[in-house]
């Protein structure tokens, strides 16, 4: 699809893309070495990996955002014109029992990048928010003036950043632009959300076990979604302008399975309800209205569900059959032993993580 911003404004760009090692920043990292943009990554690898950047040859600043005086030495090394803000905790679960770290990472994080840099004189900041931030009570698709109401501390500590992001473009004139993303899925996902728990299990047989069979979101393929951001860097837009980037088409986690049953396990499978694996307050629906984005920037996804699905499973098996996440919670199961499985389900979900839409 041909897009109504040029592209060709990114070429010798100095772009900061915060968070760029983990799975939506490494793909907008490729996207932006192929029109020729400078790229710089920082970030703490508490979810990202170097290996999600190998041979790109981009420099990559292993560095807390929460320290603000290594955030500021970074801005002075590199002195980036464009920066992104792709950090952050985004796996609702684990929000549950570590509040305080994603109030840190999603929040504290956000509000020394944006000082530092509006005091590095950089020319936009593209914060990256997300869809959990809505009230999602009604059925239909939710532009960016539908209520926001978070129903969980992860969309809390969202939200909290994009009212910062807001209120600091007025205050101090930060040049920030907010993308709330929608389900995002794709090749190097570093947690176990319900399109690469789906394809790890069916790796692994034909027996699904799942949560909410009937919930409903709007999944877009990551590289469609860096397309989105890359535009959105710039697109001629007055900063604090919110905009959803998200397909405009929503799928239950049934007609997922089905999909890539197709793909990996044609013979047939059987799937269950797995109560463990709810989330503690169940969103039934999410779809994206992005006709705002499209209106500026003439972007629209270019991947089809099933086309999407297909390169995400050919990414998992051609990288050994694991996503990173999965070794990540092999490692957590035997720090947390001890948790009794009949304890809570916050309590549970240290031993055995549900899947989050």
């Amino acid at each position: 699809m041909t897009l109504t911003v040029d592209l060709n404004d990114l070429h010798a760009r100095r772009i900061l893309v915060a968070g760029g090692a983990g799975f939506v920043g490494s793909a907008l990292c490729r996207q932006l070495l192929g029109h020729g943009a400078q790229i710089c990554i920082f970030d703490n690898l508490l979810h990202g990996s170097a290996d999600n950047v190998e041979g790109l040859g981009i420099e990559l600043i292993q560095g807390d955002a929460c320290d603000p005086d290594a955030l500021a030495a970074c801005m002075r090394s590199f002195e980036p014109e464009l920066v992104v803000n792709s950090i952050g905790d985004t796996f609702v679960t684990t929000a549950y029992r570590d509040t305080l770290r994603f109030l840190q990472n999603n929040v504290e994080a956000t509000h020394n990048l944006l000082r530092s840099a509006v005091r590095g004189g950089v020319h936009r900041i593209l914060h990256l928010s997300s869809t959990e931030v809505y009230d999602a009570a009604g059925a239909g698709a939710l532009d960016e003036s539908a209520a926001l109401s978070p129903v969980n501390s992860y969309a809390v500590t969202k939200l909290a950043a994009d009212r910062l992001c807001a209120t600091m473009s007025i205050e101090s004139g930060v040049p920030v632009v907010i993308a709330r993303l929608f389900n995002c899925y794709g090749p190097r996902e570093t947690h176990a959300y319900v399109i690469p728990e789906i394809i790890q299990q069916l790796h692994e047989g034909n027996r699904i076990h799942l949560g909410a069979l009937h919930a409903a979101r709007d999944f877009t393929f990551v590289d469609d979604t860096a397309r989105a951001l890359c535009a959105l860097l710039v697109a001629d837009t007055a900063p604090g302008t919110v905009f959803n980037v998200g397909s405009g088409r929503a799928y239950t986690v049934e007609e997922l399975v089905a999909t890539l049953a197709r793909i990996m396990r044609p013979e047939g499978i059987t799937l269950a309800s797995d109560e463990r694996r709810l989330r503690v307050c169940e969103i039934d629906r999410f779809l994206c209205d992005n006709r705002r984005l499209h209106q500026l920037t003439g972007w629209q996804p270019e991947f089809f569900l099933a086309d999407g699905l297909k390169k995400t499973v050919e990414w998992f098996e051609q990288n050994g059959h694991r996503w990173p996440w999965k070794h990540a919670h092999i490692e957590r199961v035997r720090d947390d032993a001890v948790v009794g499985v009949g304890e809570s389900r916050a309590a549970r979900a240290r031993l055995e993580p549900p899947h989050c839409c």
